[in-house]
């Protein structure tokens, strides 16, 4: 083995560990906070980490299209910041920001639909009511739109007004309708349109932005060249 590979081994290792010891900090913040949670409410710490069909012996499909929900925040979520900091490092600070808000709220939105915040770990564990989540959203989204009103109005900005519109729809059938049966279809039928929509929406926004990035680093390439 050359001297040569194992310095490479070395500084590679060196850097990987500076690369994951963030990661790897706010993993272990999530376990002790998951054993923490245990002891407070006497909670079986297998209860965390197993699957809940497993635990409770039901069907499989049962909450198939609530996962399926989840999955499509985590894209959204994934692209937007993704894309963000490429951006934001390439110099395009304004949309990099706007992406990174977008993935930011979009991550909001997907931990609090997989953890059930709003509906039942916060009226039921801190007593906090589920109409302040609303509240906060609809600040949240206003700020959105102010802020970036400029931005937003250079993207297909008619497919995000339709994913926020179904949003909402979602929001008023869960407040007014008695959420049993066709009302329990209408109200995530209405959520699964909108995180559709405003996955297709920032797909192609970070894919455009993506592509206008690639043609201005080749014109620079070119540039450099003819230099």
């Amino acid at each position: 083995m050359s001297r040569d590979f194992i310095n490479k081994t070395l500084d590679q290792l060196k850097a990987s560990l500076r690369l994951l010891v963030i990661p790897y900090l706010i993993v272990s913040v999530a376990l002790f906070s998951v054993w923490l949670i245990s002891r407070h409410y006497d909670i079986l710490i297998d209860n965390f980490f197993r699957e809940p069909a497993a635990i409770l012996k039901f069907n499989p499909f049962l909450g198939v299209m609530s996962n399926l929900g989840v999955l499509l925040w985590t894209f959204s979520a994934a692209i937007c910041l993704f894309v963000a900091v490429l951006l934001i490092k390439k110099g395009s600070r304004k949309i990099g920001a706007y992406l990174l808000y977008s993935g930011l709220l979009t991550f909001v939105l997907l931990v609090d639909d997989f953890c059930l915040l709003h509906e039942h770990i916060f009226p039921q564990y801190l007593n906090v009511s589920e109409k302040i989540f609303y509240v906060a959203y609809i600040l949240a989204m206003l700020f959105f739109f102010t802020i970036f009103a400029k931005i937003i109005l250079q993207t297909d900005y008619i497919i995000l007004l339709i994913a926020c519109a179904f949003l909402a729809l979602s929001i008023v059938s869960d407040l007014v309708l008695r959420q049993t049966g066709i009302a329990v279809l209408i109200e995530d039928g209405f959520k699964l349109f909108g995180i559709v929509t405003w996955l297709i929406y920032f797909s192609r926004t970070c894919y455009q932005q993506t592509v206008i990035l690639l043609k201005q680093s080749s014109q620079l390439g070119a540039g450099v060249e003819r230099d």
